[in-house]
């Protein structure tokens, strides 16, 4: 059996899930029908390790739109062991800066999402998802992270070339209090990618995001 369902926050495509005994009673004309009933595109997502729902929907017409790195790291995986002097601003929410530092990263979030499945909400309800506080730095353009405790939620970088001094910075103020931090980085996130790639290893699980489109057909 399919399960359907929707995301308020990423509305435009009809959410999928089943099991694997499910798949026998699926085919194209299946995945077909829903989207022609809904008049939106497909997307699923399955666990890195399913390879046999890979294939099956792959089979089907799905294509894979996105993969979500989800990261453990502690301190001795940083690639980089040099200390890095780059100070750290601080803002909480109430806070003016801290309203221009979210736009910022809306801006940004929206336009990562777009060819998969467009953002649906506004500035200020988009702003429920953040975090309350937020390290920035904008010696060398803008360099910002919505951080709650050992989590590191949401990232942004205008400059990639200088971005690794203020990741740098920023783990090492975490790891001065806490043995491992925790972040998700998505291949379409420049940003989020770069801060994944100053550690070795540390994935934890990975995430893929399947599309189905009629038009694609």
């Amino acid at each position: 059996m399919i399960s359907t369902y929707k995301n308020h926050f990423h509305n435009q495509n009809i959410y999928l899930e089943f099991d694997l005994e499910d798949m026998k009673n699926i085919n194209t004309d299946t995945f077909k029908t829903i989207s022609k009933e809904n008049h939106a595109p497909l997307q699923m997502m399955i666990d890195g390790s399913e390879t046999e729902k890979r294939n099956f929907i792959q089979e089907h017409g799905f294509k894979r739109a996105r993969v979500c790195y989800s990261m453990t790291v502690r301190k001795s995986d940083m690639l980089s062991k040099d200390i890095s002097g780059l100070k750290l601003l601080h803002a909480k929410e109430g806070e003016t800066i801290y309203d221009e530092l979210a736009k910022i990263y809306f801006d940004y979030y929206k336009k990562t999402h777009e060819s998969i499945n467009p953002l649906s909400v506004d500035f200020d309800e988009s702003k429920e998802i953040l975090t309350k506080e937020v390290y920035y730095n904008d010696e060398s353009g803008m360099n910002l992270a919505f951080v709650e405790d050992n989590e590191i939620a949401y990232v942004y970088t205008s400059d990639l070339d200088k971005a690794d001094e203020f990741f740098k910075s920023l783990c090492e103020k975490l790891f001065n209090d806490y043995e491992e931090i925790f972040f998700e980085a998505d291949d379409v996130d420049e940003s989020a990618m770069h801060l994944k790639n100053i550690f070795i290893g540390g994935v934890d699980e990975i995430t893929e995001t399947w599309i189905y489109k009629l038009n694609d057909k």
